[in-house]
């Protein structure tokens, strides 16, 4: 398999990452009961859409993650150590995301649906643990310095439409902001980030193919 095939895929991957991505971020809203995360979150969790919602979520980072390998690898030649360590960032930011949504399909509802353990979820004492916290710190941060310094390169770079790069680091911006705001606030960002992402792919397969 020659580079022009990994790229064409990881084109392909980037954009079937980006439509479940904003797949997700209209169906979390609309068919999950979000008004009550501030309360109860085991309202939430065990709802009969939380687990597949969070597999498609989980399966758009897993694609994104081989679409911006791929992006990177048509960037690389022009975007110096600002590329290189936006890509960085930008894979260990997706990689910590892989890792909360796995717990949000696997652990989140054995944990919600115990009586014994419930309260972890109710009273808030996962979400406010000090380590739990720390990962949030660097999950946060990882996005923040990844796509600030990715979109830099995007922006910069001859190779793809600035507008993608524009609406990636809107979107990650307010995905990061959701915790310290609003749900929906993160959500809308994870929206426009999937657009911004959606452009990008759709780009980079139009040159591959070209």
């Amino acid at each position: 398999m020659n580079g022009a095939t990994i790229q064409k895929l990881g084109g392909i991957s980037l954009m079937l990452g980006s439509i479940l991505l904003l797949v997700y971020s209209i169906l979390f809203p609309l068919l999950l009961p979000v008004h009550e995360m501030r309360h109860d979150l085991t309202t939430v969790i065990l709802n009969p859409n939380w687990i597949w919602i969070a597999v498609v979520a989980f399966a758009g980072i897993i694609l994104m993650v081989f679409g911006f390998t791929a992006v990177y690898s048509k960037l690389y030649a022009e975007s110096g150590l600002v590329g290189l360590f936006g890509f960085i960032f930008v894979l260990i930011a997706y990689i910590l995301q892989a890792c909360q949504v796995s717990w949000e399909i696997f652990l989140y509802p054995v944990i919600s649906s115990n009586q014994a353990s419930m309260f972890l979820f109710r009273d808030f004492v996962i979400q406010h643990n000090s380590l739990v916290g720390v990962f949030r710190g660097i999950a946060s941060s990882t996005i923040f310095i990844g796509i600030i310094l990715f979109c830099i390169a995007l922006i910069r770079s001859k190779s793809f439409p600035k507008l993608a790069g524009i609406l990636i680091f809107v979107g990650a911006f307010l995905y990061g902001l959701g915790p310290l705001l609003s749900v929906f606030i993160a959500i809308f960002g994870i929206f426009i980030l999937s657009i911004g992402c959606s452009i990008l792919g759709l780009n980079f397969m139009k040159k591959q193919a070209g």
